[in-house]
């Protein structure tokens, strides 16, 4: 998951999921989700970042996913630059870092917050995965070895009060 603001709404039906939820960023409230531990993002207060550390739930690897390119499962806040998975307001945003380091380290799959949107794109031979925005429901199940489904939680179809 990424970018869920304090929204009672949305994390009370994360909560009631019952699974382990890994943020790859702008968590605001990550001491109200339960079995929650995750990365950081652009926009995550200190707040955010004292509680996670403070709690060790701060990581750089969850199973065979990391942060640090040191798995072929990698796991970032950023959507590479160029490759068209991160869309923000219409605009399509990206890192050129995320770039460089996935054309060096030539991952299989790469997750990313910091986009409004699910999808998937291709960079080299790196597939791009979007998970989309929390605040609008969307997540991505992971299952392991680079294998994923997109999901969305079920009271945020179009038309849902809390959207």
């Amino acid at each position: 998951m990424s970018g869920l603001p304090c929204r009672e709404d949305v994390i009370g039906e994360f909560n009631w999921l019952g699974e382990e939820i890994v943020g790859l960023g702008d968590v605001e409230c990550p001491q109200r989700l339960e079995r929650f531990r995750g990365i950081l993002g652009d926009f995550d207060g200190v707040t955010a970042m004292k509680y996670l550390a403070s709690k060790g739930l701060l990581v750089n690897r969850v199973g065979d996913l990391s942060s640090d390119f040191s798995t072929p499962y990698v796991m970032v806040h950023s959507p590479p630059w160029g490759v068209g998975t991160g869309i923000i307001n219409g605009v399509q945003v990206g890192s050129r870092e995320v770039r460089a380091k996935i054309l060096t380290f030539r991952p299989k799959v790469v997750f990313h917050g910091h986009s409004e949107f699910q999808g998937v794109g291709q960079l080299g031979e790196t597939r791009v995965v979007s998970v989309g925005l929390a605040e609008l429901g969307f997540y991505v199940r992971y299952e392991g070895e680079g294998k994923f489904s997109f999901q969305r939680l079920p009271g945020s179809s179009k038309g849902s009060s809390w959207i």
